[in-house]
């Protein structure tokens, strides 16, 4: 379930970097971000598309960033973002029914970009992380383990320290 080597965690990076350029960003100009997936699929007219995706797009955001170990207040957020995402693809299907040709729950799914911010909390978690391929029991009993947060910090913006192996 967790990642185990630092690969792993390139892996979960560049997953979370494709669903954020993904659901966010498939027209962009420059610095900012337009369109993406869960804004088009907001204005289908079938109702429960874009609600769907938005909710396999965060359960995959989530799980990714448990993953990936990323500390539990990074989570919470990123989860509260996706969960507000939510709200708001779901307040678009309700639009829908009550007001089929006034596309408020459109409008706001398509400018919240929920899947962005989350992702980018976890990539920045990720970041902030030092991974080691090692056992924390292995690294405390061989004294390692002091060396391993010297590294940490030494090593620009690098906040927390994870092993990888059980």
């Amino acid at each position: 379930m967790f990642v185990r080597s630092a690969y792993d965690v390139q892996k979960v990076y560049d997953s979370v970097g494709t669903i954020k350029r993904l659901s966010d960003r498939i027209i962009g100009i420059g610095p900012f971000n337009l369109i993406g997936l869960d804004g088009l699929l907001a204005w289908l007219p079938f109702p429960i598309v874009g609600a769907v995706y938005s909710f396999g797009a965060s359960a995959y955001i989530l799980l990714s960033g448990f993953r990936a170990r990323i500390s539990p207040v990074a989570w919470v957020q990123a989860a509260v973002v996706l969960a507000l995402d939510l709200g708001i693809s779901g307040l678009e299907e309700v639009a829908q029914l009550i007001l089929p040709f006034f596309p408020v729950g459109a409008v706001a799914d398509t400018l919240y970009q929920g899947h962005l911010y989350a992702s980018h909390i976890v990539q920045k978690d990720i970041e902030k992380t030092l991974y080691i391929e090692e056992s924390g029991r292995d690294a405390h009993a061989s004294g390692r383990h002091k060396e391993h947060l010297a590294t940490m910090k030494a090593t620009k913006g690098k906040k927390r320290l994870v092993y990888l192996l059980p």
